[in-house]
């Protein structure tokens, strides 16, 4: 039985990878209207605000998988954890220079937005840290 434990243990960083994955999708259930900070009408959501949106949630369901993938020990799960946190970037990048929607963001997403940027960079580095760790 000591051989099993050994094998559930994770490192700090994969722990704190779990963590920042389980940030980053707790934020981008906050910025989903359903929640009711994002106020907007949809209707005025442009071109790129709906491309940056589906990679939104193509991210989000990448966090999703890579918090199983980790849990299961797979060596791609930093990858997957890294792609994404990046696909974050499109819709953030469109909403600060105004080109998500005709309207201005609500106060609530502009900071939701802000904070998730900084998981987002650590999900980068933390996902960087546990795929170096993984190739040694």
């Amino acid at each position: 039985m000591a051989s099993a434990d050994s094998t559930l243990r994770f490192s700090n960083a994969e722990k704190s990878l779990v963590i920042a994955l389980g940030a980053y999708i707790i934020l981008d259930v906050l910025l989903t209207p359903p929640v009711g900070i994002e106020t907007r009408d949809p209707t005025k959501v442009t071109g790129i605000g709906i491309a940056g949106l589906v990679l939104l949630f193509i991210g989000l369901g990448l966090s999703i998988a890579a918090i199983v993938m980790l849990l299961r020990r797979s060596t791609r799960s930093p990858i997957v954890a890294i792609v994404a946190a990046i696909l974050f970037l499109p819709a953030f990048l469109s909403e600060q220079t105004g080109r998500f929607s005709a309207l201005a963001a609500p106060t609530g997403i502009e900071v939701i937005e802000w904070v998730q940027a900084l998981v987002v960079v650590v999900t980068i580095g933390l996902g960087t840290a546990v795929w170096r760790a993984h190739r040694q």
